[in-house]
């Protein structure tokens, strides 16, 4: 039996409802999540400069010596599509890396160090 016209929009709707739901409740939107980025390269004259971002949000540059970290706390957003990255500079190199992604958070949970 072929469905109307008005039943195929229906049908996509509620096809859709349920994609947005299943795809927003992997997330939860209202706990924090943390990002920790530590220096353990454990060489006392060894720093290394950061520059985390997001499209959002700019946190600036830090350098971090031996054992000293910075850390960020924020909500994912609602589509679950929030990521961070983190341009590194150290002696040895220097790097562009995703901190934070939702493959990520999976992982970790909300504590990703």
């Amino acid at each position: 039996m072929a469905m109307t016209t008005k039943q195929q929009k229906i049908f996509i709707i509620l096809l859709s409802i349920n994609i947005l739901i299943t795809t927003t409740s992997q997330v939860d939107l209202y706990s924090y999540t943390t990002v920790k980025v530590q220096n353990d390269i454990n060489e006392s004259e060894s720093s290394i400069s950061t520059h985390c971002y997001s499209s959002e949000d700019d946190l600036g540059t830090h350098h971090l010596s031996d054992g000293s970290a910075i850390d960020w706390n924020f909500n994912v957003n609602f589509w679950g599509t929030t990521k961070f990255w983190c341009d590194f500079n150290t002696n040895h190199g220097s790097g562009n890396y995703g901190v934070y992604t939702r493959k990520v958070h999976k992982r970790c949970g909300d504590m990703c160090v």
